[in-house]
């Protein structure tokens, strides 16, 4: 007789020092931790930066990326509506222009020092999660790739 189990086996929840070093060792990120909550955060600005967006935004520009062929973790905040943040490389300058498009369609980011929460890596289904896991030693993309697609595909031409 065969029997079919439809829930994975729970696995023990990481610790919050457990996590610090996942994301300290492995993904060489700056991370501190909240003694009272056990919460790990991400510092944004020397070796990590964010874009932040709205879900459907977000989705556009995650589907414009992976088309060409890039992979950026990304943490979802849930909300009404939820925002994606978008992982990348610290951010560089543009033109002023560049800014206000980004601007005008709502796409926002933290200033250097500010911190992310972080999510527990067995969350899937509440809270701060995440839509795209960042893999090993993978390179996060360049801030103006991102910039640059969330600017393309809120463009009124589109992509052309």
């Amino acid at each position: 007789m065969t029997t079919v189990i439809d829930t994975p086996p729970a696995q023990a929840e990481q610790q919050p020092g457990q996590r610090i070093q996942n994301y300290r060792n492995v993904l060489g990120w700056p991370t501190t931790i909240d003694s009272v909550s056990g919460d790990v955060y991400l510092q944004l600005g020397t070796t990590v930066d964010a874009l932040i967006m709205r879900a459907g935004t977000g989705a556009e520009v995650n589907n414009f990326l992976a088309r060409h062929m890039l992979r950026v973790p990304i943490i979802v905040v849930p909300g009404d509506p939820h925002d994606w943040i978008f992982l990348t490389q610290p951010r560089t300058t543009m033109r002023m222009s560049s800014w206000g498009d980004l601007v005008r369609t709502q796409i926002g980011w933290k200033r250097h020092g500010d911190t992310v929460l972080l999510p527990a890596s067995d969350n899937v289904k509440e809270g701060v999660r995440w839509l795209e896991r960042p893999q090993p030693h993978m390179t996060l993309p360049p801030w103006t790739t991102v910039a640059d697609a969330a600017r393309r595909v809120s463009s009124p031409c589109g992509t052309w």
